[in-house]
């Protein structure tokens, strides 16, 4: 079982004699000083934990310099680049949790979801980072950084952290993502809908799990070929609710497995239809009547054998891919990211690096209670890590009495109790929990 006799080298090593030493790989430092690269670190890190919008003068003080001194080293390429390597050597480490039981996931090794956020960075860091263009900071940022992140959320490990550029297409980015083992279920939203990565998944064993796009097309094995819209707005005139078939899907490339299609409720295609016209009224484009079949429907393509999930119960699957929104949600609200005072390139840099690295570390500390699909409120063990922050501090700073402070941490987490259960909408993560197999029509939205 995980536990502080693994969490404790870890962030050990990490926050101290790694963090020197990738300080000599980016250059960090041209001569010692007031404090070395892992007090910086350290600081850098547990202050953005502690306060996400902490002012300069609170990141100073533990250093023991002023605000302009940490300002000016928040300045240089060479700060932005060490954080990135500590981020990046952070997410390598897979700590051995326990994994959840959940009846729906057991027949798998590992249940891996992708997903991408971005971060605006200012205007000066679009020749590294560039992004959409346009002029509203919050959607089409002239530079902008995209982050890939991958979450396996049985045991809970953040597997990786990609880099990119916010003009990065999603399945661009995820190509450079590490392979999966044999065995494994991996799902991803519409952006990632790649064929030819979806059937080399399938040829090497991987199982997969994916919405399809408006513009996919349908191969039917009686030679069928078809725009899929096409195909659902016939079955939708039969009246057909729900439809289960071995087909391939593609254009220039095709993966083959089962095509899942249900038809949503009314209110669920209102509010669809509803999201799909503003959206396209903000980029100044008209919705297509492909798009807008997709709205009566919830398509599935996966290569799941029919007798281990039913059509539904794939659904009921899917619906844990929005466990990673939570996370992200999670990392923006209470992590800071993409909240900065700064207008400064390299020192908005550093700062999303090491707001990242400290939610990693924050996941790592939750787990000492659970897995993601443990009903415990990730909230509330966010606000007992923070109350436990300085003893975990002093203890990396003096060298002693780590694995002390990270028991004490982990006691007090056991102590938060599980959330009521829900009498009438359980959350996707009970009904995997469970293995329960009932699944209301309004979900499908």
């Amino acid at each position: 079982m995980y536990s502080v006799v693994m969490l404790a080298p870890i962030l050990q090593s990490l926050l101290t004699t790694k963090a020197d030493e990738l300080a000599m790989q980016a250059k960090f430092f041209q001569r010692r000083g007031k404090y070395t690269p892992a007090d910086f670190l350290q600081a850098l890190t547990f202050g953005f934990l502690k306060r996400k919008a902490a002012p300069l003068e609170a990141l100073a003080q533990p250093l023991g310099v002023s605000r302009q001194a940490l300002d000016k080293r928040l300045e240089k390429s060479t700060t932005a680049n060490f954080c990135r390597l500590c981020l990046l050597q952070a997410v390598k480490h897979l700590v051995d949790v326990q994994p959840a039981t959940a009846p729906l996931l057991s027949r798998f090794n590992g249940a891996y979801i992708d997903d991408c956020t971005s971060a605006w960075l200012p205007d000066d860091a679009a020749d590294e980072f560039p992004g959409t263009g346009g002029s509203d900071p919050a959607h089409d940022a002239k530079a902008r950084m995209k982050v890939l992140l991958r979450w396996e959320i049985t045991a809970g490990n953040v597997c990786h952290v990609g880099i990119h550029k916010g003009r990065t297409s999603d399945h661009d980015a995820e190509a450079e993502a590490p392979a999966l083992p044999a065995g494994a279920l991996h799902m991803a939203d519409l952006g990632f809908a790649d064929f030819e990565r979806m059937q080399t998944e399938v040829e090497q064993g991987i199982y997969v799990l994916s919405r399809l796009p408006a513009q996919t097309r349908l191969h039917l094995g009686d030679g069928t070929d078809l725009p899929l819209a096409e195909q659902l707005a016939a079955w939708r005139k039969e009246g057909v609710k729900a439809a289960d078939i071995t087909a391939s899907v593609g254009n220039k490339k095709r993966a083959s497995g089962r095509l899942v299609a249900l038809a949503c409720p009314a209110d669920v295609v209102a509010r669809r239809l509803a999201n799909l016209n503003k959206d396209a009224k903000h980029r100044g484009r008209s919705v297509s009547a492909r798009q807008r079949e997709m709205c009566h429907w919830t398509v599935l393509f996966s290569n799941i054998p029919g007798d281990w999930l039913s059509a539904q119960q794939l659904w009921i699957l899917y619906r844990l891919r929005w466990q990673i929104e939570l996370l992200f949600k999670r990392f923006k609200s209470e992590g800071g990211l993409a909240q900065s005072n700064s207008g400064k390139r390299y020192r908005v840099e550093s700062e999303w690096y090491v707001k990242l690295l400290g939610q990693v570390i924050r996941n790592w500390m939750q787990l000492l209670r659970g897995g993601p699909l443990c009903d415990i409120n990730p909230v509330q063990l966010g606000r007992v890590i923070t109350d436990q922050l300085p003893q975990i501090i002093d203890a990396l700073r003096t060298g002693q009495g780590l694995k002390q402070a990270l028991a004490k941490l982990e006691q007090e987490l056991l102590k938060v109790r599980p959330r009521t259960a829900r009498r009438k909408r359980k959350t996707a993560a009970t009904i995997a929990a469970q293995g329960l197999e009932e699944l209301a029509l309004t979900t499908l939205g």
